[in-house]
């Protein structure tokens, strides 16, 4: 369900894009990084292979957002230990309102690092 609802999602959202600002950056690993914990919770809870394919994208999508964070950091003159310091607080502050940050940001993350997804 949620492979499909990402594919559609970026389907609709193919507009060339500027690369994403550290924040956006940061956002979105922080939102993929609870998306991944949450599918490989459900993967090892029911072990399907839409599960498990699943819990493998949300991974992926949360690799290229960390990998841009970085680029981005560089980009805008930030050091590694302050873009992980960047993250470290956005997870903080985020940490008890995953759900409602899911419900929020998802999309947006998903339309811009929708080219990570494989095969769509």
């Amino acid at each position: 369900m949620l492979i499909t609802a990402l594919a559609l999602s970026f389907a609709l959202s193919t507009a060339p894009q500027d690369p994403p600002t550290h924040r956006q950056a940061v956002n979105c690993t922080g939102v993929f990084l609870f998306t991944a914990v949450l599918t490989a919770q459900a993967a090892e809870a029911d072990p399907t292979v839409e599960n498990r394919e699943t819990a493998e994208l949300a991974a992926t999508l949360m690799r290229a957002a960390d990998a841009s964070r970085l680029e981005a950091a560089s980009r805008e003159g930030l050091s590694i230990d302050d873009s992980s310091g960047a993250l470290d607080a956005w997870l903080e502050t985020n940490e008890t309102g995953g759900d409602t940050i899911l419900e929020r940001e998802l999309d947006g993350c998903i339309g811009l690092y929708g080219y990570a997804i494989p095969g769509v």
